[in-house]
């Protein structure tokens, strides 16, 4: 699957984290093990997007909170590792996997941000169309709401693993490639991270109850 199509299968599952559908398909388990069966390695996906869920699950994406695009960061990252895990190097390519998600995670929050502002003009557009009565005006703003956001979803996804394919070649021809064996901690690391996030979170829902 090329990087195009599988940009825009990102942005249109991002679409389920505030603006569309809301059946959880945009959560990092249900993503990316999509995105394993389609780029053909179903037991990774899973892998990626269990340890992302467990990393991002304690954001939550309601009302107007600013918050990191983990699920886009999650399916980037998940992504680049499914297409270079042929290479050899499975530490090197999951660490700057993760290096680029992280960053797609905070670009994401500020496009977000941008996102929201275009879709207070197109509120004020859409309430006039229904204050005129003009449903098919209505419905059209409403659908290029979403496209906006679809569009810029897939385009950061698109650029982030166009970056990879230019960066992770490059740093696999040069001594880099040798730290394949000393950033074997990086993915241990990150289920750490992620198992503590997620126990601090029932924790404190225990605490809560009683």
């Amino acid at each position: 699957m090329s990087p195009i199509f599988t940009s825009l299968l990102i942005g249109f599952l991002a679409l389920d984290t505030t603006i569309a559908f809301q059946v959880l398909i945009a959560q990092p388990i249900f993503s990316c093990t999509i995105l394993g069966y389609l780029l053909g390695n179903f037991t990774l996906g899973v892998e990626i997007g269990t340890m992302m869920q467990l990393l991002w699950l304690h954001i939550v994406p309601a009302g107007a909170s600013v918050f990191p695009e983990g699920n886009v960061a999650s399916m980037v990252t998940c992504a680049i590792v499914l297409y270079f895990d042929s290479i050899g190097v499975p530490n090197l390519v999951f660490t700057i996997a993760f290096v680029i998600g992280i960053g797609v995670s905070y670009i994401g929050a500020w496009l977000t941000v941008l996102d929201r502002k275009l879709n207070s003009n197109i509120l004020d557009l859409t309430l006039s169309a229904a204050a005129k009565g003009s449903f098919k005006k209505f419905l059209l703003l409403d659908f290029v709401g979403i496209l906006i956001y679809f569009l810029i979803m897939s385009t950061l996804a698109l650029i982030a693993l166009e970056a990879a394919g230019i960066l992770i070649p490059f740093l696999n021809d040069t001594p880099l490639s040798t730290w394949e064996q000393e950033l074997s901690f990086v993915k241990p690391a990150i289920w750490g991270i992620g198992i503590s996030f997620t126990s601090i979170m029932i924790y404190q829902s225990y605490k809560k109850k009683r």
